[in-house]
């Protein structure tokens, strides 16, 4: 039977994306405020208060009328502001790729507003059900002046929301994003890895197969740790996150063997998925900007300028991989890591990165030069000997993609320029590459 601990861990991992989280929880709050400044209206402070509001306020037919138009006005904006939502949504699938779509429905700041939409117009429901209007009269005047504070602050949230759908539609504007995410899980990473051992020598530990098909999305750490500290294992998952698994595959390996209701409690803590978010794994980030890139190059698009910023952003995220090992860790036990995470190799990131880029673009020098200065970036800092050898194989193959479908005399001779930078590098990020051969009846 799965623990409490999973189904709930597994439940806020889902909750936590999805756009209705925030405005829930927010309009609880809102209902929560309504009800506390309803039980200040009893008390003869408020009574006090109200002799200082304007006579507006303290009128039941004027109070509802105020409240009414609110309601109205605030319903107006609100669906003014999911009809604003869908087309940027349908904008980004079409425009960049549809596997960002993810990250911009789980936007914080676009899930506050509709909140505090929903929770406004809540609370003025609640308000205008109370005020009677019969002998003798009576009128939330404070909660009504509450009101008309919330409505100031939802037209100023239209204002921050206007901003943040401008901002959503522009491509430097996503892809800033999802280099930050990245750039963010990678730090947290290297920060785990500074105080953790080598990752294990686990080929000939016991295994655990998988029983549920999906993608591996995430752990719970703290159930999968009580288990780990209690019987003194070390854990080496088998797959990278991301990685989609059947019945049957090797899932993770422990130091020692598990009986059958361990088995149990160590794959209920296993969480399965069909998304990604930038800030989950660093090859999330990149995966998604490398997308960009080659919907960007693609005919429909013809917007090579945003190929080539997602490539430097990748080179930056690529050179900070340096000397990181390829595996994370995690379920800390007294300072010792007990589960050990594979993490996408500098070969296998480049496959799944710069190649889809440089067989889109191969007909393009620009983003073909681009790529080249992308791997010169990454060669920079401390990369290990092999992150340097899978660099330098990228390289060779972006040169012989651009002999083989560059042309022109003239962008050959830039292509050779990009390559002629890289063989400046000394030692061993020296590459081990030609220059691609110019027709000798051209200048040159």
């Amino acid at each position: 039977m799965p623990a409490t601990s999973n189904i709930l861990f597994r439940l806020f991992k889902r909750i936590a994306a999805s756009i209705a989280f925030y405005p829930v929880m927010i309009s609880a709050l809102y209902a929560l405020i309504a009800a506390a400044i309803l039980g200040f209206e009893a008390t003869p402070l408020a009574g006090s208060l109200a002799e200082h509001l304007p006579s507006g306020l303290k009128d039941p037919d004027t109070g509802r009328e105020i409240l009414g138009t609110l309601i109205t006005s605030i319903i107006s904006l609100m669906v003014f502001s999911f009809s604003m939502v869908m087309v940027v949504l349908n904008g980004a699938a079409a425009r960049l790729t549809p596997r960002v779509l993810p990250g911009l429905i789980s936007d914080t700041r676009n899930r506050v507003i509709l909140g505090i939409y929903l929770g406004s117009t809540l609370y003025y429901l609640l308000m205008i059900s109370v005020i009677n209007t019969n002998e003798p009269p009576s009128i939330p005047s404070v909660g009504l002046a509450l009101g008309l504070l919330m409505g100031i602050l939802n037209l100023a949230m239209f204002v921050v929301f206007i901003r943040s759908v401008s901002q959503s539609i522009q491509v430097d504007w996503v892809l800033n994003q999802l280099y930050e995410g990245a750039y963010a899980n990678l730090e947290k990473r290297k920060k785990r890895l500074a105080r953790a051992q080598p990752f294990p020598a686990a080929q000939d530990w016991w295994c655990l197969p998988a029983a549920t098909p999906g993608y591996l999305r995430s752990v719970n750490e703290q159930r999968l740790g009580e288990l780990l500290s209690k019987r003194g294992l070390i854990g080496a998952i088998q797959v990278e996150p991301g990685f989609f698994l059947v019945e049957g595959h090797p899932l993770i390996r422990f130091s020692e063997p598990l009986n059958e209701q361990e088995q149990a409690w160590a794959l209920d803590c296993f969480d399965f998925h069909n998304s990604e978010f930038a800030d989950a794994n660093v090859s999330y980030g990149l995966r998604q900007m490398a997308e960009i890139a080659v919907k960007a190059i693609s005919p429909a698009i013809n917007d090579p300028g945003s190929a080539m910023r997602a490539v430097n952003l990748i080179g930056v995220l690529l050179q900070r991989i340096g000397g990181v090992p390829p595996y994370d860790v995690g379920c800390f036990d007294g300072g010792t890591a007990r589960l050990f995470y594979p993490q996408l190799a500098m070969q296998r990131m480049l496959e799944t990165v710069i190649a889809p880029i440089r067989v889109y673009a191969s007909q393009d020098p620009l983003v073909m030069i681009t790529l080249l200065q992308c791997m010169k970036n990454a060669l920079h800092d401390s990369p290990s000997d092999e992150q340097i050898e899978a660099i330098h194989d990228e390289i060779r193959a972006l040169r012989d993609q651009a002999d083989a479908e560059v042309s022109n005399w003239r962008d050959r001779h830039a292509v050779n320029d990009a390559i002629e930078r890289l063989l400046k590098l000394e030692g061993r990020k020296h590459p081990q590459v030609a220059r691609i051969p110019v027709d000798s009846h051209h200048p040159g």
